[in-house]
Parts: C-alpha cells; structure tokens; sequence
C-alpha cells in the first residue's frame, strides 16, 4: 500500500518529535503493509520555500539510514493555500511531490472560503500544468456544508485526498463513504503524527472499506496513488455531485 500523507519526519513541524519516533512509526507502517511513504511536512511560508525545502532535506538525511528494509520514502510538502497572497508559482511548484507535477494542498479548515479560492487554485493549475492534490477534504468546513464543492474541485483539475481515518471515525465516516460511493476518492493518507493519537492506521481503514463493500475503490486509489508518484497523466470522472441531507450524505 501507498501512505500519501504523512509528518514522519522528524523535528519539522508538529508530527515525529525525534528521529527515534520516525523510526517506529515506520515500523507500523510496514506492517500494516504500507511500502511506499510519502513525507508530508507542514508548510506555511508565503514566499520562499527554499529555508524550508532544506530543512526537509535534512531530516530526511538523519533518518533514510534508519528506514525499514521493505519502505520507501518520498518527499513532498503539506502547502497551506488560501487563495490570498499566493506565493510565485515557479515557488510554489518547488514544493510539489519529487520528481512529479503534483502538489499536495491544505486548504482553510473553518474559516469561509474566500470568492478568490477555487478561481486560485484554476489559475494555478491552468498557468503551472501541475495538479492539486486537496488533502484530507472530508475536514473542511466549507465541504462539509456544501458537499458539491468537491465536485468543483474535481471539474478544475484536482485530485481528492482522504484521511484513513475518516473510514472508521463516527463524526466523519458518513462523508467518507459517499466520497467513495461518487467515486471521489482518489488518494488515502493515515495524516499520521506520532505513535498514539494521531498514528498510522491505513489497514484499520482498509477492513472497514471492504468490509462496507468498497474493496474496488480502495484499489483504485492505490493505483491512482501509484500513478501519481510515477508522475503519470490523470483524467479522473467528475461523477455526481453529493448532496446533503438531513443527517447524511447521498
């Protein structure tokens, strides 16, 4: 399996404290049979990635000579993107997963989305040919009251990420498996931070996706995740928009 979402690496951002932590995290990870790991770090800057992307590199350094046997680790970065004051695009891009023209997006968890958002994040894909991958959409305000936004943010060209632990969280499992069930789910990530609270839990998911019936688009998503980290062109359906009802999702 792909983990597409992850802080663990060490003593960059509030996910692994230390390098002895990375490690074991790691450890889960390969056996819940995860092989590949892409490391995921917090970026909040609104200019000039390069302080940070070398402050990745490094900690990157102190670990890879400590990964499992069985992993493999790529590098990427989780960019905050509010549509406002966006960064220079040849600097933006400079965060985009290795080797790929995908970019993994944060976007504003409660605060309304602004009118220039979406417009933002069309511009950027249109102008840069790179694609925005939405992290965890299932923990946004503005989804989670207008459920057709993800359908928009299909139509512009992004992929959708979910948290694994969306699947099997009661606040949040309803949304998930209608994002499943439109086809909407394209990239999984265990969003993982550390060994307890916030820990990997991709094979939990997995059982409880199949379990629901949805074994085929798990698959799915590992083969679009895949594809993403071979840098591959993507096309994915738009789907029907979700609708919200009372208490649900359809």
């Amino acid at each position: 399996m792909v983990d597409f979402h992850t802080h663990i690496l060490p003593h960059l951002d509030d996910g692994a404290k230390d390098t002895a932590t990375s490690v074991e995290m790691l450890k889960a990870e390969l056996a819940q049979g995860v092989t590949t790991v892409l490391c995921t770090p917090h970026y909040y800057g609104k200019r000039y990635p390069d302080k940070f992307l070398s402050q990745r590199n490094a900690a990157y350094e102190r670990l890879k000579e400590r990964v499992p046997d069985g992993i493999t680790l790529r590098l990427g970065a989780e960019v905050h993107f509010t549509g406002i004051n966006v960064p220079d695009y040849d600097e933006l891009c400079k965060l985009a997963i290795d080797g790929t023209k995908y970019i993994l997006l944060e976007l504003p968890f409660v605060q309304k989305w602004t009118d220039r958002l979406l417009p933002a994040l069309s511009d950027f894909a249109y102008d840069t040919g790179y694609t925005p991958i939405i992290a965890h959409v299932e923990r946004y305000r503005e989804v989670l009251k207008k459920p057709s936004i993800v359908s928009q943010l299909i139509d512009i060209g992004c992929l959708i990420q979910v948290n694994a632990r969306a699947f099997t969280e009661k606040r949040e499992r309803k949304f998930a498996f209608a994002l499943l069930n439109h086809g909407f789910v394209h990239c999984i990530g265990s969003d993982a931070h550390d060994l307890e609270r916030r820990s990997v839990d991709l094979l939990t998911a997995k059982n409880a996706v199949e379990t629901a019936g949805y074994g085929n688009a798990w698959e799915n998503a590992q083969s679009i995740m895949q594809r993403v980290l071979n840098d591959e062109e993507l096309r994915v359906p738009l789907g029907e928009p979700i609708k919200k009802g009372l208490g649900s999702y359809k």
